[in-house]
């Protein structure tokens, strides 16, 4: 099982008595519906998290002493070229963002991703008007490489357009 440290803030697997909460607290994020299929497979990703699997290193994020979000690498192997991962992460409510906690995460599971997965490119994407996200980004070294235009879905309304961000080994080894 791995298990990430920085300065208050914790990547590790979720608790078994965690996983209904982060079900329960995943199924409520906008533009998402999942089918029962869907649910059974969030499920079980939250139930491996900690551990890598094909195309997934997902941890819950823990925060002065308390569960407060997710995040998550994917290295979809059909998808991406070998060596290239994709973040994401959700701290699910608004009084945890703005903290660091988000920042720090971020940086202690890309560091992980580099130095032990044999990442050659970690990605994350954004909407465009988040502008906290996209600081963060900035701040860790990520370089601002375009806008997918119309790509997250949001219910009923039209896509957003979101905001992709990269940074390479190349970065990193150039940094150090």
């Amino acid at each position: 099982m791995i298990e990430l440290r920085g300065d208050g803030v914790v990547l590790r697997a979720f608790g078994p008595e965690e996983i209904d909460v982060a079900m329960e607290r995943m199924q409520s994020i906008p533009a998402v519906d999942l089918d029962e299929e869907a649910t059974r497979l969030r499920r079980e990703r939250i139930e491996h998290s900690g551990e890598r699997n094909d195309w997934e290193l997902m941890f819950a994020v823990e925060a002065e002493g308390r569960l407060v979000g997710d995040v998550q690498g994917r290295c979809l192997r059909l998808a991406m070229p070998p060596g290239v991962w994709e973040l994401g992460i959700e701290l699910w409510d608004a009084a945890d963002r703005g903290r660091g906690i988000g920042r720090q995460s971020i940086a202690l599971l890309s560091s992980h991703l580099f130095e032990r997965e044999n990442a050659i490119r970690v990605q994350a994407t954004t909407d465009v008007d988040n502008a906290a996200m996209r600081r963060v980004l900035e701040h860790l070294g990520f370089a601002f490489e375009g806008v997918l235009r119309g790509f997250m879905p949001a219910g009923s309304g039209p896509p957003h357009d979101y905001a992709m961000y990269g940074l390479t080994k190349a970065d990193v080894d150039a940094r150090s």
